[in-house]
């Protein structure tokens, strides 16, 4: 089984290409990144670097590594990003109404943007008239609309996005 440093080792420096830049990024010394790859490269019993003295290419075995661990390493970390937000209770559900395509459009992108930056939350969208929004925010089942509008609720909180 491989260790959490060598997997950041190795896929940062797949990313990157070059020792230094693999250290500054992970906190560590250039001699210590060298060292984890060749551990590693001992484990796999085969070289997954080509190492120069100016450049730091991946052999075909490590680009394959490299392909096929990331999106298990990325996994991995949205899970712990996910079970640390719920710990710290940063999860829950965004319910946002629109009125027409312009808005409709404009939310898809701000939600998938919300989903990926708080990965606890889900957000839904739906398309609805001003007098919809309004019912649908006083009972309490939508938390944003995307217009502004004065109302008589001290308690609605309205954001203008255009």
């Amino acid at each position: 089984m491989l260790e959490r440093h060598e997997i950041e080792a190795f896929l940062t420096l797949a990313e990157e290409l070059h020792f230094g830049r693999t250290a500054e990024r992970l906190h560590v010394s250039t001699a210590r990144i060298s060292q984890t790859v060749r551990k590693l490269e001992r484990r796999v019993g085969a070289t997954l670097f080509v190492r120069t003295s100016r450049r730091v290419e991946p052999t075909a075995l490590g680009a394959q590594l490299a392909e096929e661990l990331r999106p298990a390493w990325e996994a991995v970390g949205a899970a712990v990003r996910r079970a640390a937000g719920a710990g710290h209770g940063r999860t829950g559900t965004l319910r946002a109404a629109f009125a027409g395509p312009a808005a409709g459009q404009l939310l898809v992108g701000v939600a998938e943007l919300f989903r990926e930056r708080l990965p606890g939350w889900e957000a839904s969208l739906r398309e609805a008239e001003l007098v919809d929004r309004l019912g649908l925010l006083r009972r309490a089942r939508w938390t944003w609309c995307s217009r502004s509008t004065r109302c008589a609720s001290p308690t609605w909180r309205w954001v203008r996005c255009w």
